[in-house]
């Protein structure tokens, strides 16, 4: 938790090898829902993967790529799921 010199803006560090953005340590913007400046920790799983959607409001789709083993044919095939 750090508290910026002649500023009363407040900004932690979440850790999980993210950075603290320059916005959010420079900006002027009030989000209590932001982990950088609000009161919300980062839980669950950190995903992986390729923005493919943005379209619902609020929610994106990510993509995520894999190899599945074929022992018949001692191959793998490409597949792929979509993590609302």
């Amino acid at each position: 938790v750090k508290k910026q010199r002649g500023s009363l803006r407040f900004y932690k560090d979440v850790g999980l090898g993210f950075k603290t953005p320059k916005e959010a340590i420079e900006g002027k913007y009030i989000d209590k829902k932001c982990p950088f400046t609000g009161n919300v920790s980062i839980r669950g799983s950190i995903l992986r993967g390729v923005v493919s959607t943005t379209k619902m409001n609020r929610t994106i789709i990510v993509r995520k790529d894999y190899l599945h083993y074929l022992k018949k044919y001692n191959r793998y095939e490409k597949r792929h799921t979509n993590i609302p």
